[in-house]
């Protein structure tokens, strides 16, 4: 001012309120002189904001182990508290929001969700940070039940139902897991070979989660067999017989659950002949592919043995002289065995061991019978000797073929009659051979004898006839033939009649 000082007022008062600590006031200044004299100039003051808050500390991520409910708490926590971040702003205070909506889908209730949280001042400036919340499943199921071994006895078919049914319920194990559900497998591939159709597998079983954790369990599966063979046949356990019709030992069957068919083991003895009685005991039990025995099976047969002659063989020897001697062996047939005893069934004397001394034993006909035991019965060979003083030679009798039998059990005429070929003096060997009609070899011995070896009709078992059928009746064909003792060889044919 011209005139005077110049002094300055103003009409401020306040800000405006504005956003945070923002606000605005318009303000006049007057400039006064000292005589009153006054000019005024307006203008505005703003205090604005457009810096965005601070992020002190940034979000971090958590990975949290599932616990099969989505994790609810630690994901609420996680998402209250920013995910751990923390924003600072000098105008005003900060307010904190999320993207989240929910948690991607993973294997069993886990999953993942990537989170953007925002602070915002009072004014709209925002800052960010993003972090991620995931769940994951590490943990394997808990076995709440162990396997359990189990042990079948063999049925001979592998036990299949049962092992189907052990594997299947995983050998009696149970597992859970708090994430996801429990798949379970096993590494069963085959049972290993044991006796018969025994046999073992150790199993493992894994129960596995749907993220693919897997705990195991592991228990054997054992088919045994502890069950004896069992007897399926009959057999007669007591027999009485004479000792021409001792059975023959039954073949005897025994079946076993695990092994099939077994062979038994068979034995026999006999016991020394007492009072013409003796006794076979035959013995069966079998042992299947496990050791296991069955009991032993017995059959016992009283047997009473009997004597039959099979043979009487002329002979003659004179008396004149103490060399006239001759062994009583060399009149058997070739063949007989040397174990049997002689009995001097007249008690004529002049037997020593086997050799029979006729010096000076009266003259006549006498019996000296060899006796020896043939299979089970005994059997005697009758030398009939004749003791005469002149030494002479009887004659040989001429071979007479009788070519018809009745073989129909009436005692008469019950076999193929050849006169004088049993004695083996004048004829030492023969052969006979019977044919059918068709030319089929029906009989065939050596040193037919009309007494242990003569044709009764039955078959000897030659192509398609069965051994021992009887023979039907009808026209055959004999053929016979014999040597001397002079060496020569005779043979004869022709038919023969068999009539029942």
């Amino acid at each position: 001012d011209a005139c005077s000082n110049v002094t300055w007022t103003n009409n401020f008062d306040t800000l405006s309120d504005g956003c945070g600590n923002t606000g605005s006031a318009s303000v006049t200044f007057t400039a006064t002189d000292d005589c009153g004299n006054s000019a005024t100039s307006t203008a505005t003051f703003t205090i604005q904001d457009t810096t965005a808050p601070t992020i002190a500390v940034t979000t971090v991520n958590v990975t949290v182990e599932c616990d099969g409910n989505g994790n609810a708490a630690a994901l609420a926590t996680w998402l209250a508290s920013n995910g751990g971040a923390s924003a600072s702003d000098t105008c005003s205070n900060v307010t904190w929001s999320n993207s989240f909506t929910a948690l991607s889908d993973g294997c069993g209730n886990s999953g993942t969700a990537s989170v953007t949280f925002t602070a915002t001042d009072d004014c709209g400036n925002a800052s960010t940070a993003t972090g991620t919340f995931t769940i994951v499943d590490t943990t394997a199921p808990t076995i709440t039940t162990v396997a359990t071994n189990a042990t079948v006895e063999c049925d001979g078919q592998g036990n299949t139902a049962a092992l189907n049914a052990w594997l299947a319920s995983n050998g009696g194990a149970s597992a859970s897991d708090i994430c996801s559900n429990v798949t379970w497998s096993n590494n069963f591939i085959a049972l290993s070979d044991g006796c018969g159709n025994t046999g073992s597998a150790t199993v493992i079983f894994t129960a596995t989660d749907g993220c693919g954790n897997g705990t195991t369990t592991s228990a054997t599966f054992t088919i045994q067999d502890t069950t004896v063979p069992v007897l399926t046949s009959e057999f007669d356990q007591k027999v009485q017989v004479t000792c021409s019709a001792i059975p023959d030992a039954p073949q005897l069957v025994f079946s076993d659950n695990c092994s099939g068919n077994v062979i038994p083991v068979f034995a026999q003895t006999q016991t020394e002949i007492v009072d013409n009685f003796y006794t076979i005991t035959r013995t069966w039990y079998a042992t299947d592919s496990c050791g296991n025995s069955s009991q032993t099976y017995t059959q016992t047969i009283h047997v009473s043995v009997t004597t039959t002659t099979v043979l009487q063989i002329p002979a003659q020897i004179c008396n004149q002289a103490e060399n006239d001697s001759v062994d009583l062996m060399t009149l058997l047939p070739t063949g007989t065995p040397t174990d049997g005893t002689w009995t001097n069934v007249n008690n004529v004397g002049g037997l020593t061991g086997t050799v029979f001394n006729a010096f000076q034993i009266p003259l006549g006909d006498y019996i000296f019978r060899y006796t020896l035991l043939n299979g089970s019965c005994f059997e005697s060979y009758d030398i009939l000797m004749n003791v005469n003083d002149d030494c002479a030679v009887l004659p040989c009798e001429l071979i007479v073929v009788h070519n018809a039998f009745t073989p129909n059990g009436d005692e008469f005429n019950q076999f193929f009659q050849i006169d004088h070929i049993g004695d083996f003096d004048c004829y030492p060997s023969n052969k006979v051979e019977i044919y059918n009609r068709w030319g089929v070899l029906v009989y065939e011995t050596k040193n037919y004898d009309n007494l242990g070896r003569r044709f009764e009709g039955i078959s000897e078992g030659r192509a398609t006839v069965n051994k021992s059928s009887e023979l039907p009746s009808g026209t055959y064909f004999y053929v016979i033939e014999w040597t001397t003792t002079d060496g020569q060889t005779f043979t004869k044919d022709g038919y023969l009649y068999l009539t029942r």
